[in-house]
């Protein structure tokens, strides 16, 4: 995609955006997705199962997706993991049927692809603030949409579900909204139903001291929220320019004790389970 560099140096201003445009619809070209999932499945390093599932996956992705960068292997294996990840909780939990699953935030369907194929006689509900996202899954992916609210004390999915995925919410809220959260997915639990999230812990901060990656904080609100995070198991800082979302780093206590405030028991952790980054959680309702 050299070129659209070349071509930004030549024309206006005005008109990069149109061609920031041209590069995300041209990286997700079906020829060009399909492509890389053929290439991932090449991989010797891929278990047989992963491979079994990964050719059935759907290779449409979305133009809008701002979790596709490019990188196919990259997307599809970050799917995998989370589905690895969905498999240890729900054998922790002794879950038995899965009928009815949420995925909340959906995006796009970059886990959501995986659910459909992992668990292809579950009912599913793709639920996002993207309302193109959540369309796009309901239109792709066959899933019921349900727009989500950015207030979740008023979020209601219409039903309860025996599995609810998060990935990458939790990352993004401070601690009135992490609870807010909790208490949405545990409203939304049947009774014996598990809900699995993702956090922010150990990893993000070594990627954040050794400026591996700065997550679009900006550099004087870092030590302070690993300070933080240090002291109380918790610590947050906005983007720049919004309020109460940015980066949110939280430990394992911290996460336990908010879940048992609201009556959700752990059956299963494993640190940097999600692509080798966010923590995964597992809780299920204890009242």
């Amino acid at each position: 995609m050299d070129y659209i560099h070349k071509l930004k140096g030549l024309l206006p201003r005005s008109l990069h955006s149109h061609l920031g445009a041209v590069r995300r619809w041209l990286r997700t070209l079906p020829a060009r997705t399909r492509r890389q999932k053929q290439r991932l499945l090449a991989d010797p390093a891929l278990e047989a199962k992963e491979r079994s599932l990964l050719k059935l996956v759907e290779t449409r992705i979305s133009a809008g997706d701002g979790m596709y960068t490019g990188d196919g292997a990259h997307y599809y294996k970050v799917g995998l993991s989370a589905i690895r990840s969905i498999e240890e909780a729900i054998d922790a939990a002794q879950l038995g049927s899965v009928e009815r699953i949420l995925d909340l935030p959906c995006g796009h369907g970059r886990v959501l692809r995986f659910l459909v194929r992992r668990f292809p006689q579950a009912e599913m509900t793709a639920s996002d603030l993207d309302r193109k996202g959540v369309d796009f899954c309901a239109r792709v992916f066959g899933a019921e949409a349900v727009y989500s609210e950015s207030n979740l004390d008023q979020f209601s999915a219409g039903e309860q579900f025996d599995l609810i995925w998060c990935g990458s919410l939790v990352t993004h809220l401070n601690d009135t909204g992490i609870r807010a959260v909790l208490g949405a997915f545990a409203r939304h639990l049947q009774p014996d139903g598990l809900l699995i999230f993702t956090a922010h812990g150990e990893r993000v901060i070594q990627r954040l001291q050794d400026e591996e990656f700065e997550y679009g904080i900006s550099a004087e609100n870092v030590a302070p929220i690993i300070a933080a995070y240090r002291k109380e198991g918790f610590g947050f800082a906005d983007y720049p320019g919004a309020s109460a979302y940015g980066i949110s780093l939280t430990s394992p206590e911290w996460i336990r004790r908010a879940a048992a405030e609201i009556g959700l028991g752990e059956v299963y952790f494993r640190a940097r389970g999600w692509d080798d980054h966010q923590d995964v959680y597992g809780f299920i309702l204890t009242r």
